[in-house]
């Protein structure tokens, strides 16, 4: 209950109001009437399918007895002949012609034979193409002798093979073996006949002497391929499918698919989970785990009707009769109604949604309009100049308070750094003061002899001028998810890695410098084109733990980093001046981005204020982005501080005197050749280490 009245307390507009109690009043009505008049016309018509089932089952059941039945009497009969047990299986023509009188009766006979306890057999065969062949197999010759003779359709003699290479022994077959031990009428199970290859069932029954003992047996093949051919004609619905199993789950008869399987080098019966149709193999599943004669089941999303029917052959085995067909085949016309019910349903929900949209829009639209600028100005983004006009007093009074609020926000805006405020409120953090210890890099920017341009511009040119030079770079950082700090003067303070966290902070703030000399690069160059003072710039870059969050008073306070990881950035940046260099980065820097931009070592420093050395290394460019030009002059300052620092001051004087043939402009080779010279000249003593104690470059901050 309480549940209930919590969701009905939601707060919604009255045009969502509107639309929601149009919508579900017509909805509800469409719904009720199209439901029940489909599980009505699918509830008759499934009952159909039924009955059709049930119709398809006894024409199956009396067309396979009708299709058996001959094999059976005919063993039997033949078995009652009198004579029969004495009779010799040799050169019997009146066998020979008896056996072809109940082929041509019976064309679902494709073979009839007799074989004795002597092993002789005699077999009269249906060709594929008609015709009648004889087999004879005597066991009175030494060796045993098998003879076959071909005829063709009017019954003359084509051919006679005889042969003594044979293996075949009646009285090894199931047929035989089935009848001997059942002293009665005997069917065997499917299995693949010795001379046609195909599968099959044979009907065998025992000839008996007058004293009782088992004189021979006389058996009739009967192919499946005309129960298959009979299970074709038996549609039902346009994709359903009839088929017959035995009790082994092998298939009997099944339209229009070869019954038997490679197995080997021999022929199988095959079985039903070797069809490869998945709607049929999910039906045998559902049955085999159910046990349910009939059932509805899902196949890859389509739903099916299956029924599996057991029935006595009359062969002494219990097969089973099954269907199984698409249910869309007898209820797709009724979805198919169903679907023009549901579109002409739906097109005047649409139409009413329609009507009811502009009804509730003409009242709710201004209030709609006033919450998106609200919203707007929620997560500081003030350059809309949408004008919310409303007939009612109330709205309209509200209108004009969000853009006298929006206005005022706007000139705030221009003294705070409004990416950070939207940041600050992305993250939820609450403005108290406060900070934490945080994995940041933290990016200086200077302008290079700034003071002396000074000197030589009005005060108003280079007020718009350095305006236009820092907002430039104050983009560039901020679309490259930097958080600018401050400007000190002609310099700007970014960092990255708060007050949203990012794990590639360092990656980045490389990127950014990058972007930056590109930038600046640009624009002097343009500048020289007017007539212009450049900006030449430097920058600093360093990575590591800073104290970060809003520092001052209760009453104005800054979100801002603080510590010695920003007095070192700032001397990283002044210390461009010493190499001559753009971008100076320290070794915790390189080693979070040494994968993604090409560096080279510029110098192991102290730095004031730092007891420990700090590896410096200047910025070349990012992988796919860099000139060849500058890998190798990187690559080749690298072995020449490599050879500076190992003391071999000889080899490193011969490197850097080499990049200066190339580059006679690199200063970082100017001074590590001069370095290299003064060593050898007055070698120091063994404590010797290559490092550099700088000034300091840039003021503390």
């Amino acid at each position: 209950m309480r549940q209930e009245r919590q969701l009905f307390n939601i707060k919604r507009s009255l045009q969502i109001n509107i639309l929601i109690a149009f919508t579900a009043l017509l909805i509800t009505t469409v719904l009720i009437i199209v439901t029940y008049t489909y599980q009505q016309n699918s509830r008759a018509v499934l009952n159909l399918a039924n009955d059709l089932i049930n119709q398809v089952n006894l024409n199956v059941i009396e067309r396979t007895s009708n299709f058996l039945a001959p094999a059976a009497q005919m063993a039997q009969t033949s078995a009652q002949l009198p004579n029969i047990d004495s009779e010799s299986l040799v050169n019997n023509e009146d066998l020979e012609q008896y056996g072809k009188e109940i082929l041509a009766q019976h064309p679902q006979l494709s073979g009839f034979f007799i074989g004795n306890e002597q092993g002789d057999f005699i077999f009269t065969k249906r060709d594929v193409d008609g015709s009648i062949d004889v087999q004879v197999i005597d066991r009175s010759l030494d060796p045993p002798e098998r003879t076959w003779t071909y005829r063709d359709l009017a019954g003359e003699i084509e051919s006679v093979e005889t042969t003594t290479d044979f293996t075949y022994d009646p009285r090894q077959r199931p047929w035989y073996g089935g009848a001997k031990d059942s002293g009665n009428q005997f069917w065997t199970n499917i299995y693949i006949f010795f001379t046609d290859q195909k599968p099959g069932i044979t009907s065998a029954y025992p000839i008996l002497d007058d004293n009782g003992r088992l004189a021979g047996v006389i058996g009739i093949d009967v192919a499946l391929d005309e129960l298959s051919q009979f299970l074709e004609t038996q549609r039902i619905g346009e994709n359903g499918v009839v088929f017959i199993l035995n009790q082994n789950n092998e298939i009997v008869a099944y339209p229009g698919i070869e019954l038997a399987i490679q197995e080997g080098e021999t022929l199988r019966p095959i079985h039903i989970t070797e069809l490869g149709i998945d709607w049929i193999n999910d039906a045998f599943g559902e049955f085999e785990q159910a046990g349910n004669g009939r059932f509805i089941f899902e196949s890859n999303n389509e739903r099916y009707i299956a029924s599996f029917t057991p029935f006595p052959t009359g062969n002494g085995e219990s097969w089973q009769i099954g269907v199984v067909v698409p249910e869309n085949d007898f209820i797709g016309s009724i979805n198919r109604t169903n679907q023009i019910t549901l579109v002409i349903s739906f097109s005047i929900l649409i139409f009413a949604i329609f009507v009811a949209l502009i009804i509730s829009r003409t009242i709710s639209r201004p209030i709609v309009e006033l919450t998106s600028e609200t919203n707007k100005i929620k997560s500081f983004d003030l350059e809309s100049n949408v004008q919310v006009n409303s007939a009612i007093h109330e709205v309209q009074t509200l209108s004009e308070s969000v853009t006298a609020m929006r206005n005022s926000l706007r000139a705030f805006k221009k003294y705070v750094p409004s990416e950070l405020v939207r940041q600050l409120i992305e993250t939820g953090e609450e403005a108290q003061l406060g900070g934490t210890k945080k994995d940041l890099t933290i990016l200086f920017t200077d302008i290079i002899g700034f003071t002396a341009i000074t000197e030589d511009m009005m005060p108003e040119k280079l007020m718009l001028q350095l305006s236009n030079y820092l907002g430039n770079l104050a983009n560039i950082i901020m679309a490259n998810n930097g958080t600018v700090d401050k400007f000190v003067g002609d310099g700007i303070m970014a960092f990255w890695g708060a007050p949203i966290e990012n794990k590639h902070h360092a990656e980045q703030a490389c990127r950014t410098a990058l972007a930056l000399a590109k930038a600046v690069e640009a624009q002097n160059k343009t500048w020289i084109e007017e007539n212009k003072v450049a900006f030449p710039t430097r920058i600093g870059i360093h990575s590591g733990e800073t104290l970060v969050g809003n520092m001052g008073s209760n009453e104005r306070m800054n979100y801002t980093v603080v510590g010695d990881s920003v007095n070192l950035t700032s001397r990283l940046e002044g210390a461009n001046n010493v190499y001559g260099t753009q971008i100076i980065v320290s070794h915790d820097t390189y080693e979070q981005a040494v994968h993604q931009f090409h560096f080279r070592p510029l110098d192991v420093v102290t730095v004031k204020g730092k007891r420990e050395f700090i590896l410096l290394y200047e910025l070349l460019g990012e992988l796919g982005d860099t000139t060849e030009e500058k890998i190798h002059l990187g690559e080749k300052f690298a072995d020449g501080f490599e050879a500076y620092v190992a003391q071999q001051w000889d080899q490193a004087q011969q490197i850097f005197e080499s990049i200066l043939v190339d580059h006679p402009d690199d200063t970082p080779s100017h001074i590590y050749l001069t370095r290299c010279i003064a060593l050898q000249e007055e070698p120091p003593g063994p404590g010797w280490q290559p490092i550099t104690h700088l000034e300091s470059y840039n003021r503390d901050l």
